[in-house]
């Protein structure tokens, strides 16, 4: 079993690749034939993204990572196994653990720094899904690194989350390619296209929403759970308008306002602060965090 593991695992990652970039391209080439793409530079400057987001993930993965799972699978704290309820469950952990992990990034202004850069495309298309930060390596590691010690074995777990990681590139379908009003149904019990191009949104009713990857349960389970109001079209983008066409200002410019804020605070405990508080809070009358702006909707 651990031979048949390694070798499906060390598929996996070239795999999803190739599935994913042949997803990419053919949504790219039928969205520019409908003459739907503004700007084919920013899908461009998602792709790079990706590569500077999935290197150091990769050797980090190769090495550090792989390292801590299998220390944390000798002492795990139950054997599982390898039934096919095993599989089921590990997924179900990966995808709460994505979910997580989802939350954090918009929770914590460091993270949302980081997480920034996947939001700041003004067009939904599937290259976003490659679209991430330098610095995402200090984050997806732990989508699986502790999964090992509830008894799922490493090897099982990097496949399961080429499955999920996969699963995440149609969800950034254009609505040209796969309309609103197509199996609507399908998100009471799964994330789908149009459910996560909200999640995409900047519109105050769609902040901090919608952060599954693949079940719905998590986000009715936290009251995260958003559908599309009709008198409200999302508008794609951060609140900041980083420009998605530019690879280096897309990946700094959130880092640099931190640290700006950061020097401004006089105090050290408002410094910490602006590390570890919600994006769009400051020391000088609390700003306006994306919970106050969706508070203000409902008054």
């Amino acid at each position: 079993m651990n031979d048949l593991l390694s070798y499906f695992s060390e598929m996996v990652p070239l795999t999803m690749t190739v599935v994913a970039l042949s997803i990419v391209i053919i949504e790219w080439v039928v969205l520019s034939k409908k003459k739907k793409i503004t700007s084919h530079k920013e899908g461009v400057t998602n792709v790079l993204s990706g590569i500077l987001t999935y290197i150091p993930i990769f050797l980090i993965n190769m090495g550090l990572t792989l390292s801590i799972m299998f220390w944390s699978y000798q002492h795990r704290l139950f054997d599982l196994g390898f039934e096919w309820y095993v599989w089921v469950l590990a997924y179900i952990g990966y995808d709460f653990m994505s979910y997580l992990i989802h939350w954090l990034s918009h929770k914590v202004r460091l993270f949302g720094a980081i997480h920034s850069v996947h939001h700041s495309p003004k067009e939904m298309k599937t290259s976003v899904s490659f679209r991430g930060s330098f610095a995402e390596f200090l984050l997806a590691p732990h989508l699986t690194l502790w999964l090992p010690l509830l008894g799922f074995h490493p090897l099982l777990i990097i496949i399961v989350e080429g499955v999920g990681q996969l699963y995440g590139v149609p969800l950034h379908f254009s609505e040209h390619i796969l309309p609103k009003s197509k199996f609507a149904w399908l998100r009471n019990f799964i994330i789908t296209p149009s459910t996560h191009r909200l999640h995409h949104a900047k519109n105050d009713l769609y902040l901090d929403t919608n952060y599954g990857l693949t079940f719905s349960l998590w986000d009715k389970l936290f009251n995260t759970f958003q559908v599309q109001d009709e008198n409200t079209p999302p508008v794609y983008g951060i609140r900041n308008d980083l420009d998605p066409e530019n690879l280096l200002t897309s990946q700094t410019d959130e880092f640099i306002t931190l640290w700006q804020d950061v020097k401004s605070a006089p105090r050290l405990f408002d410094k910490l602060k602006y590390l570890f508080m919600p994006p769009g809070w400051s020391h000088i009358d609390g700003g306006q965090t994306a919970n106050q702006l969706k508070k203000k909707i409902s008054l």
